[in-house]
């Protein structure tokens, strides 16, 4: 699919659900934790490699507010969080404000530190060369702004680009150090299915930094990058962003990206608009998931809206525009599994 080839059946697999909606269809007679193994689609995993800060920081409790605590998490991030709920977090600091703590941070982004392969390593590998299930390259790791972001906070980064612009290079040039090295050890033993970059840089208006600035803080270090991992082999590449991506779209494709997911419905993305702008780009979501918590009519409708001219282009993978919330039945989600291979058998193959 990831080729544009018609499979006989369609590759069906879901990003994530939201704890709350795995209680609940557990409690709708759902018999195991995994709700890609309870409805038969594909899942999918990443290597047991640390990819990310390493050693992490210590988690430490700094202030209980009785229904909220204040928390410093594995990545340095201090955040007041909800104790009863994965709402949001109110972030209060975040572990680089300037060029010292990045330089002190660093120590902790050596890719050659101890531990972080598991001491089992070549035994997991062979395990995962003989999978029946997706390997996915990349968690939150593979990006330069995404990564930006959880060093910095969305703010700290945004006025950044302007008054520390040598910082958010210096940030990049190790980070594409770092994952060069780290993959290249990876990359002697797995094949993975296809990279997942993390970016997360939109909300419903659009980009949060300009074009212009996507072109300068970024696209050197993704056109390294893409041409470093395609020396080992013909790897296609999905970039996971929310909000309105239409105008980053253009520069992804000259980055090297070949598709883009989820398209969240909610900011005005239409995976039907984009697939006849850009007929190359592998498309991956845009499944409205409020429609489904609507029941079976509004499932039929957001179905045969979209999947009939999608199956027919190729290159798409059916999927919500984000995780699977909780107001969606066990019931729902499973005739929706049902629905799209149904229609993909009519109008896919």
């Amino acid at each position: 699919m990831l080729h544009f080839g018609r499979p006989a059946e369609v590759c069906q697999f879901e990003w994530g659900y939201w704890p709350e909606t795995v209680a609940r269809w557990q409690a709708e007679g759902m018999t195991t934790a995994n709700p890609w193994e309870a409805v038969g689609i594909t899942y999918y995993h990443r290597v047991p490699v640390e990819t990310r800060l390493f050693p992490p920081f210590a988690t430490e409790v700094i202030e209980d507010r009785g229904n909220s605590r204040i928390v410093r998490d594995a990545m340095g991030v201090t955040k007041e969080e909800a104790k009863d709920s994965t709402a949001f977090p109110r972030f209060i600091r975040h572990p680089v404000e300037n060029m010292a703590d990045f330089l002190t941070l660093k120590e902790r982004l050596n890719p050659d530190t101890p531990g972080r392969f598991p001491p089992d390593w070549p035994a997991q590998a062979r395990t995962l060369a003989r999978r029946d299930s997706i390997l996915v390259m990349g968690g939150i790791e593979i990006s330069f702004f995404g990564w930006h972001r959880d060093l910095m906070g969305v703010t700290n980064l945004l006025l950044a680009y302007y008054d520390q612009p040598e910082l958010v290079h210096a940030i990049s040039r190790h980070h594409l150090a770092f994952l060069k090295a780290m993959y290249a050890r990876i990359l002697q033993d797995v094949q993975f299915d296809f990279i997942f970059v993390w970016e997360d840089m939109s909300y419903k208006n659009g980009p949060l930094i300009s074009p212009a600035m996507v072109r300068e803080f970024m696209l050197p270090y993704y056109r390294e990058l893409v041409g470093f991992f395609r020396s080992f082999g013909d790897y296609r590449f999905l970039l996971d962003s929310d909000g309105d991506v239409s105008a980053l779209i253009p520069l992804f494709i000259e980055a090297g990206i070949d598709g883009v997911l989820p398209f969240e419905v909610a900011a005005g993305m239409d995976i039907r608009r984009v697939a006849a702008a850009y007929p190359d780009l592998f498309i991956a979501g845009g499944l409205d998931k409020r429609e489904l918590a609507k029941g079976r009519a509004a499932i039929d409708r957001e179905l045969e809206a979209k999947l009939p001219a999608m199956f027919r282009r190729g290159g798409y993978l059916p999927t919500m525009d984000h995780h699977v919330p909780p107001e969606v039945s066990y019931a729902d989600f499973q005739y929706y599994v049902e629905r799209v291979r149904e229609l993909y058998a009519r109008y896919g193959r």
